[in-house]
């Protein structure tokens, strides 16, 4: 008899369980959303996830919450602060341990290669002029050094 009790009890527990993580882990729904990555940061008592916050910049919600389940993920996302990224998430039905109900699971920086694009086209086109490149190369290399590296990247 103790061992149909324990059984039964081992077994409800079981089910229990599994419908717990099922509710906890569903995705409702899934989506992108883009704009000014403004915070990101590691929070949690017990499960530590990132929590950041996106500046979505116009309608009635000016900014929008989320969590980062992927240490990677959110370790990609740190170095992005204060730039323009589209974020893909999933919905889930309940958040438990975390801030948000919104899990991001991929990113992109948004307007990188376009940007890249027209530096290189124009790179290209002031190369005719030696004299230019000449002035050019003096003033950026002492003003900023970093965007002398992404034209050198152009001439690859």
């Amino acid at each position: 008899m103790k061992r149909k009790i324990f059984g039964a009890f081992t077994i409800l527990i079981l089910l229990l369980t599994l419908i717990s993580y099922g509710v906890l882990q569903y995705t409702f729904s899934r989506g992108m959303r883009s704009g000014k990555l403004v915070k990101v940061s590691k929070k949690g008592l017990v499960l530590k996830t990132y929590e950041g916050t996106l500046d979505l910049g116009s309608g009635d919600q000016l900014t929008w919450n989320f969590s980062i389940h992927d240490d990677n993920l959110g370790d990609q996302l740190v170095g992005q602060i204060g730039k323009k990224v589209s974020l893909e998430y999933r919905e889930l039905l309940f958040k438990l341990f975390y801030e948000s109900k919104y899990d991001v699971v991929a990113w992109n920086l948004e307007g990188s290669s376009v940007d890249l694009d027209y530096l290189c086209r124009l790179t290209n086109f002031v190369r005719s002029n030696s004299s230019i490149v000449n002035y050019l190369r003096e003033k950026i290399q002492k003003e900023d050094p970093d965007l002398l590296q992404k034209i050198r990247s152009c001439q690859k």
